[in-house]
């Protein structure tokens, strides 16, 4: 389907979850429990997608946002909080827990194959 990689920094069954979903549609993932302090850029470039969970990666997002990736937040709700997280980059993108796998798997396959403008 495409080269690039999905990040997925989530709780760790959460994030099997995660992973294992989107495999089954032909996406590549790699799982964190959060993003080692300075991004190394270079290696940032095999993603296509960052999924992080909110706010349980709350920190990871200020680093990530270094690197342009798009973003795709998830959080039970959305608060005046998050809401200023979001504002902070036109690629960070928002679902609410519990997710639609279809949408959520529908919006990854538009992000990696640019169907998605960023």
């Amino acid at each position: 389907m495409t080269a690039k990689r999905v990040l997925i920094i989530e709780e760790h069954g959460f994030s099997r979850i995660c992973s294992a979903l989107l495999e089954l549609n032909g996406f590549r993932t790699t799982c964190m429990q959060d993003v080692p302090a300075p991004v190394d850029l270079n290696q940032m470039g095999e993603f296509g997608l960052a999924v992080v969970s909110y706010p349980y990666g709350a920190a990871a997002l200020e680093l990530l946002r270094q690197t342009n990736l798009p973003l795709l937040i998830l959080s039970d709700s959305l608060s005046e909080c998050l809401l200023n997280v979001l504002k902070k980059s036109r690629n960070y993108y928002f679902m609410s827990k519990p997710l639609d796998y279809e949408q959520f798997n529908s919006f990854v396959r538009g992000i990696l194959t640019d169907q998605i403008a960023e």
